[in-house]
């Protein structure tokens, strides 16, 4: 009994996680106390020796990211667009106007003039001539510019040309051009409308269908998101702390599968998201999104979209002695201290503190090991 009231008058348990407390002395620290029984082992715990992490749990949002417009310059009719959720590849037609094929081309600058033997040439002028001399056409200049790289490239990919090693129209690019309009379906004449092909970084997913059949075809098209799921993380700006481009995440997904994924990119806008009535949303904070790619696409089969819990590593300390924050001991003088038991006795036992994380702590203290039994209060 002497004990435990000199302990309710020194000790304070109000122990915030989040940090470590060290350096203290002791003053007149009381020497080991008996107990007739020892104390209950309902309020005794072991120490042991384990990892802790600051790791955190947050929730994201599985889906495909954001949706870009398809847009068409061509004039004509819609006479043919794809079903949602169709992935379109290199070489698949988008949609097609007047029953003409616009086909998806992979690269970084759209077609922005007419391509072929003869376009883009400067136009002939008359030279000075003699009356025994016949005029002569000059020299045309063959095409060059990254847009007829991205020709070169996409039909050395689809089996066309064999090597892409100019930015210029060759003759051997305008025969490829002609064998790939052969073989899908279009007039082999050697020259490519900037309209009939569509440019874009990748295969893309179709998300949804903008305008109807019979639609003029100078309008927005489609939606289209990339092909592979990702997660989306809204966290509060001030709160980053972990999150960062490159970084390793646990995944738990709607489909009950666990995977990892890899934080690829973090907004930089921060917003505030939008005000749903409820008074304890006035606080709301601006926020950023974090885009989490996901390490096994498979993992995710069977479902598009869904809560995705989130695990974002922090701070860890490996194999180190641990016990819960309620066993600690706040001591009047300052520091901690963990109550020991030895048998029937108990004794107290300075104790410097390390890392808190999820209702245990990390201590290290002369003569600690595990498997000891402490006090705690729960």
């Amino acid at each position: 009994m002497v004990l435990r009231r000199f302990l309710l008058a020194v000790v304070a348990l109000a122990v915030v996680g989040g940090g470590g407390l060290a350096g203290f002395r002791y003053v007149d620290r009381p020497e080991k106390a008996v107990a007739a029984n020892g104390p209950d082992p309902a309020q005794t715990v072991e120490i042991t020796r384990t990892d802790l992490s600051q790791a955190r749990e947050v929730t994201g949002q599985l889906g495909y990211g954001g949706s870009s417009t398809i847009k068409s310059h061509a004039t004509g009719t819609i006479t043919w667009l794809p079903k949602a959720n169709t992935v379109v590849d290199r070489g698949d037609a988008l949609f097609r106007v007047d029953n003409k094929p616009v086909t998806l081309f992979f690269g970084s600058t759209p077609l922005f003039r007419t391509i072929g033997t003869g376009a883009g040439s400067p136009p002939p002028t008359t030279p000075p001539t003699s009356p025994s001399t016949p005029p002569s056409a000059p020299p045309s200049e063959p095409l060059e510019g990254p847009d007829i790289r991205v020709v070169k490239e996409n039909l050395t990919a689809l089996g066309f040309l064999p090597t892409t090693t100019t930015d210029k129209l060759t003759p051997a690019t305008t025969k490829a051009i002609k064998k790939w309009q052969k073989a899908t379906d279009q007039e082999p004449t050697g020259v490519i409308d900037a309209t009939t092909v569509v440019v874009l970084p990748g295969a893309v997913r179709v998300d949804s269908i903008k305008a109807a059949l019979g639609d003029p075809a100078a309008t927005e098209l489609l939606g289209v998101t990339a092909t592979d799921k990702v997660v989306s993380l809204p966290f509060d700006a001030d709160a980053a702390d972990g999150i960062k481009a490159g970084v390793k995440v646990k995944l738990a997904l709607p489909n009950g599968k666990d995977t990892t994924g890899t934080i690829r990119s973090i907004s930089t806008d921060a917003t505030t998201p939008p005000d749903d009535g409820n008074p304890s949303d006035t606080g709301k904070k601006p926020q950023l999104i974090a885009t989490i790619a996901l390490d096994q696409q498979a993992a995710s089969k069977g479902v598009d979209t869904g809560p995705v819990q989130v695990t974002v590593p922090g701070p860890s300390r490996k194999g180190v002695l641990v016990v819960p924050v309620a066993a600690l001991l706040a001591l009047r003088e300052g520091g901690y201290a963990v109550q020991v038991v030895n048998g029937t006795t108990t004794s107290l036992v300075g104790v410097q503190t390390g890392m808190f994380a999820d209702g245990n702590v990390e201590i290290t203290g002369t003569g600690l090991q595990a498997g000891q039994k402490v006090v705690t209060t729960s």
